[in-house]
């Protein structure tokens, strides 16, 4: 029985693959615009840094969301499917015009509470869950990139502790302030229905009512990706009973 087990498992993978092929294409189509965004926001962000290792770390990083990019394209084209992109989808470009502000303002480390606190947060949370969900090399390539967007995380966080630690009060402000801004649109990106339209990203209607028939959900990604943010500013000393307050105010 052991060969015939075998041979049959890459066949039920591919039939599996085959007719969930349109929800996977929506999920991909959300990561690779969401890495696209990333690639943009660190090649602004080397706009405005002075220090030459500043500028080339954020040069780094951008071809690295880039090639996060590619990859969620790769795989899109193993199942037969056509990958596409929306960087000025109404959330998305909600994201890049909080983070251009930033950039308006020179404030680095708004840049990087933006783009390593909260984007990525939601990006290691809910890449992490459909890395555990997906079959073959597409949920391999979720979980590697998840890991890999978790280094950035680690990486900003000596920085932005050291600035909690000059002023405590001021930073937790600007955390707030930032938080309304974006927490609140990514929090809309996941809510149960899509109240303002369609997100301009799906390549037809909304896929979060098809999540079901691949082991996902709204609300699950929703959850792990808060949970995930709690974990981070946690990470960075702002008080919890604090912060879970202002994720109890995000619309759901």
């Amino acid at each position: 029985m052991e060969p015939l087990i075998g041979l049959n498992a890459p066949t039920m993978e591919c039939t599996s693959l085959l007719t969930s092929a349109p929800i996977w294409q929506d999920v991909l189509a959300q990561a690779m615009t969401g890495e696209l965004v990333a690639a943009m926001n660190y090649t602004s962000l080397s706009e405005i840094c002075d220090d030459p290792a500043e500028v080339a770390d954020a040069l780094e990083h951008a071809e690295g969301e880039r090639g996060h990019a590619a990859a969620f394209a790769a795989e899109g084209r193993k199942i037969g499917v056509d990958v596409a992109n929306n960087v000025d989808a109404k959330h998305w470009k909600r994201l890049r015009d909080a983070f251009m502000r930033c950039i308006t303002e020179r404030d680095f480390i708004g840049c990087l509470i933006v783009q390593e606190i909260m984007l990525e947060s939601f990006a290691v949370a809910s890449y992490s869950r459909v890395g555990k969900v997906a079959p073959g090399s597409l949920g391999e390539t979720f979980a590697r990139i998840a890991a890999e967007e978790e280094d950035h995380v680690d990486h900003a966080m000596s920085v932005l502790r050291t600035e909690r630690a000059r002023d405590a009060q001021r930073f937790d402000d600007k955390v707030y302030r930032l938080h309304l801004d974006v927490m609140t649109t990514l929090a809309q990106m996941l809510a149960k229905e899509c109240k303002d339209g369609h997100c301009e990203v799906c390549h037809a209607s909304c896929v979060k009512p098809s999540l079901f028939d691949v082991s996902l959900s709204a609300a699950e990604l929703r959850g792990a990706s808060l949970q995930q943010y709690l974990k981070t500013l946690d990470m960075l000393g702002i008080p919890g009973e604090v912060t879970l307050a202002w994720v109890t105010q995000l619309p759901v």
